[in-house]
């Protein structure tokens, strides 16, 4: 049990290889980060390049720990958006009481607001009714932006992740991903490892119900999260979470697996390889892609593109649909697909000497990007639903977010592990 533990992590982190491979040939050098200035990022909206958009959150009236809770959850999305900067309360002139749920604008301009959110909270029987604006202020005291909501007190954070999706759906076309979730695996106790789950905001972490002590690669599937489960008999099935029994077993080890339509491709260990097989979504129809070595961490792209990684070339790097795609460095593993609005982009974990940082390329292998550096060990990349916002560990102390080239870096958690996944993407 111990040695198959072994190669279960190595295949679930890809930190090292437990055969080493030939020398790789001659790799370029790794690119070196862009500027990772937060405040002075600049943002591509539907309506073209622009400094980031000064917004303030007022607190709504009424029940203050209501209240509270519309202001830090909405602050707190729209400053890890990379769209919003978010004024500071303290700043506010404006007399809230005397404004109601509309705003005076003259009021607002003075302290540089260019968007105000505001907000009305009442109870009506056991339910809540959430009413929220958007007001942008150089077009006057109408709202652009109104919803309502009647919910169960627990489901508020919800109401105003849905809210704040539309705030940045009315500025780009296209809506954010708060309130989404985060999975992936974790060290539980020496030998063990579980699955855990968290929002995007880094709020609710939970673990998971799994069918072992030994939890890893977790991915969103079909109704519900799949992960791979090592049993006391040594062997390696896919499981949902929830179940009891596997939904996939092989003659080999099953070391995850990534679903993308109808589709799953699973991570096959026999014989001292691991391949990548591809097959119907419920695990039928499987064939083998790869050809021996050592093949893990497939990620479906939004076309249904298959990335992996490979040590085909002598090394661990990207390829997509058997083409490789990763050319600069020696070391690149854990792919995951990013529908980026400025154009799709495949990100990954490179190491550069002893550290691992954060990278980005085009599906067809140019333009490589680099998103960390200086700043610790970055790992496990994912992306969000909407493509704005990337998520992954660092040594630092946690799970951190960043837009896609790197800018905007905040600690959400103090969480780490491996394998991260985005809901959604």
């Amino acid at each position: 049990m111990k040695r198959i533990l072994s190669l279960a992590f190595l295949l679930t982190t890809s930190v090292t290889f437990a055969q080493q491979p030939a020398p790789a040939p001659a790799a370029s050098t790794l690119p070196t980060a862009g500027s990772g200035d937060a405040q002075g990022a600049i943002v591509v909206t539907a309506q073209g390049s622009r400094s980031l958009f000064k917004i303030a959150v007022a607190p709504p009236p009424g029940d203050k720990a209501m209240s509270d809770l519309v202001v830090d959850v909405a602050s707190k999305d729209y400053q890890l958006s990379s769209i919003f900067q978010v004024l500071e309360a303290k700043t506010f002139t404006a007399n809230l009481e005397k404004e109601g749920l509309a705003i005076d604008p003259p009021s607002w301009q003075a302290i540089g607001a260019e968007g105000v959110v505001k907000g009305n909270i009442a109870m009506r029987g056991s339910q809540v009714h959430l009413e929220l604006r958007l007001y942008v202020v150089s077009r006057g005291g109408t709202e652009v932006l109104k919803k309502e909501y009647d919910v169960a007190p627990n489901a508020m954070r919800g109401a105003i992740h849905q809210f704040d999706n539309e705030v940045v759906k009315y500025f780009t076309g296209k809506e954010g991903s708060f309130g989404t979730r985060l999975v992936f695996s974790a060290t539980t106790a020496h030998g063990q490892r579980g699955i855990f789950s968290v929002e995007s905001d880094g709020y609710g972490l939970t673990r998971l119900q799994a069918a072992a002590n030994v939890a890893l690669a977790p991915a969103f599937g079909p109704g519900g999260i799949y992960y791979s489960a090592g049993m006391q008999d040594g062997s390696y099935q896919l499981y949902k979470v929830g179940a009891t029994s596997p939904v996939f077993k092989s003659t080999g080890m099953v070391f995850g697996a990534a679903f993308g339509g109808n589709s799953m491709a699973a991570v096959i260990s026999e014989n001292g390889h691991s391949d990548i097989w591809k097959g119907q979504a419920d695990g039928t129809g499987l064939t083998k892609l790869t050809k021996g070595g050592l093949n893990t961490h497939p990620a479906y792209g939004p076309a249904g593109q298959l990335a992996y990684v490979s040590n085909a070339g002598g090394n661990p790097q990207i390829y997509v649909d058997g083409k490789r795609v990763s050319y600069r460095g020696t070391y690149n593993m854990a792919p995951v697909w990013c529908n980026d609005p400025d154009g799709v982009k495949i990100l990954f974990m490179g190491r550069d000497g002893t550290t691992w940082d954060i990278f980005s390329v085009d599906a067809s292998g140019g333009n490589m990007k680099r998103l960390t550096q200086g700043q610790g060990s970055n790992t496990y990349p994912a992306c969000s639903p909407d493509g704005r916002m990337v998520a992954f560990f660092s040594t630092r102390g946690g799970l951190f977010v960043s837009n896609t080239r790197g800018d905007n870096q905040q600690k959400i958690s103090s969480v780490t592990g491996e394998a991260l996944r985005w809901e959604g993407n």
